[in-house]
């Protein structure tokens, strides 16, 4: 099944808009990793921190609503 250009544009937008959010309204949270910190760095657990955020939040705010809309495209098309 390939998405046509409505359910491309829509896909798009939810991905930029999440992403948007995402950057504007990222807080680390404090950890404590000593031993991560001196292995790679403060820096590089930063980015760690930051990527395990994005991935939490391609859950929550990208997979579900993305799944919704191809969802609400293809209402009643397949009979269960």
């Amino acid at each position: 099944m390939s998405l046509n250009q409505m359910q491309k544009s829509k896909v798009e937008e939810i991905l930029k808009e999440s992403l948007r959010t995402k950057f504007e309204n990222y807080k680390p949270e404090p950890a404590s990793m000593p031993f991560h910190t001196r292995l790679l760095g403060k820096d590089r657990v930063a980015l760690f921190s930051f990527i395990h955020s994005l991935n939490t939040n391609f859950g929550t705010a990208i997979f579900e609503p993305v799944a919704l809309e191809l969802a609400k495209t293809n209402q009643g098309k397949f009979k269960i």
